[in-house]
């Protein structure tokens, strides 16, 4: 491991599976796998690799097994415990392409949050790009948002900003509600005139309806703002800021404040996904007992659902469905279920709060062309009484 703390991929092992718990899977599912228990992979599995580079001499460690996995297509994060530059200096040729995380300036646990984040997506357990949404008041910290913008995109994340995110010729709030619901997470910059505007009282409200996680980003000598539900405070000082400029609405942060607020914001993502899909299932399974509708939820989360001898399964989405969705569930549900004759279809259940016409007509259409069907939660009442 090189200098590498030793103790890190255990750990990555049990927050891993920590998550894993949270999202209701049976760890069951998942095998850790080495250099010493090699032969038990498969390609005929998804796999997700960790390899944490070093030379050996003019070898590279484990470079047979690395080259293996790149034949196979497998996804693959290289670490590194030196600066960026020196990076294929320490991964052998095949991986030198991808994109690799340096632990140099990282903290312990910010690390461990990275690759575990990294690995959910890679099973398709998180979205593969984060999604950001700030919110702030243009008379105060505009400068800020505007950095914050730019940092963000920076770090892979896809970020709303109202003046950079939304074409002329769009209808304004519309398009801003839906893409606050459509984030995983809210950057909300914490102002003493914030909550002066009606439009983002709004955002908040519409967050806390939501349950979207909000990093609570809080300017010095002002108060944090009570009501944000999922909450993670921030508290900036006057050398957070250039030149101890806070009170200026173009002032800007230094980058290490910059950086702590991206760990903040990819700490805090995680978590509320499952949040969200936990009030969406739970808001169905209150419906089918209103309904008298035989619902189980499963050890995936998913929704099996039995109407009079009629079966189907409910696919809880966080945000809106895309076709590509459509096509994962499918294939994920085939893969658990292959021992059983699925009967019935496969529905995506989403909340379409805030989703624009546009969207929804968009939806209806790929329900006539796709064998797996998108259910909006407002209409699960009606569907499951007929």
């Amino acid at each position: 491991m090189g200098k590498i703390d030793h103790q890190l991929l255990p750990k990555v092992k049990d927050v891993f599976f920590e998550r894993i718990d949270e999202l209701g899977i049976d760890r069951a599912f998942f095998k850790i796998i080495d250099r010493d228990n090699f032969e038990e992979y498969t390609d005929a599995n998804p796999a997700f690799c960790i390899y944490i580079g070093q030379r050996t001499d003019a070898s590279f460690l484990d470079e047979a097994i690395v080259n293996k996995l790149v034949k196979d297509a497998t996804l693959l994060l290289p670490l590194i415990d030196e600066d960026l530059s020196e990076f294929n200096n320490l991964v052998p040729k095949s991986i030198q392409k991808y994109n690799g995380l340096s632990l140099l300036d990282l903290s312990q646990d910010v690390a461990i949050e990275k690759i575990v984040n990294n690995s959910l997506e890679a099973f398709n357990l998180l979205k593969s790009k984060r999604r950001a949404f700030v919110s702030y008041k243009r008379s105060d910290s505009s400068g800020v948002a505007i950095q914050l913008y730019e940092y963000l995109e920076q770090h892979n994340f896809d970020v709303f900003l109202d003046t950079h995110s939304i074409r002329k010729s769009e209808p304004f709030q519309d398009e801003l509600l839906q893409r606050m619901i459509d984030s995983d997470v809210i950057v909300l910059l914490s102002t003493e005139n914030y909550l002066e505007s009606e439009w983002t009282q709004k955002e908040l409200s519409e967050a806390n309806l939501a349950s979207i996680g909000l990093v609570q980003v809080v300017w010095p000598e002002y108060n944090v703002i009570q009501g944000a539900q999922l909450s993670e405070i921030y508290k900036l000082e006057a050398s957070d800021f250039i030149n101890d400029d806070f009170r200026n609405v173009n002032a800007k942060l230094n980058d290490g404040s910059l950086l702590k607020i991206v760990q903040f914001t990819e700490a805090l993502r995680a978590r509320t996904l499952a949040s969200r899909q936990d009030k969406l299932i739970s808001t169905f399974m209150h419906y089918a007992q209103k309904s008298e509708v035989t619902a189980t939820l499963s050890s995936h989360k998913f929704i099996e659902l039995d109407r009079s001898g009629k079966k189907s399964i409910v696919v809880p989405a966080i945000g809106i469905p895309k076709a590509l969705n459509c096509e994962e569930s499918e294939a994920l549900i085939q893969k658990i279920y292959e021992e059983k004759e699925i009967l019935g279809e496969i529905f995506i259940l989403y909340d379409e709060i805030h989703i624009r016409d546009i969207w929804l007509r968009h939806l209806n259409w790929l329900n006539k062309h796709l064998p797996v069907k998108t259910k909006e939660i407002g209409k699960v009442s009606e569907w499951l009484a007929i």
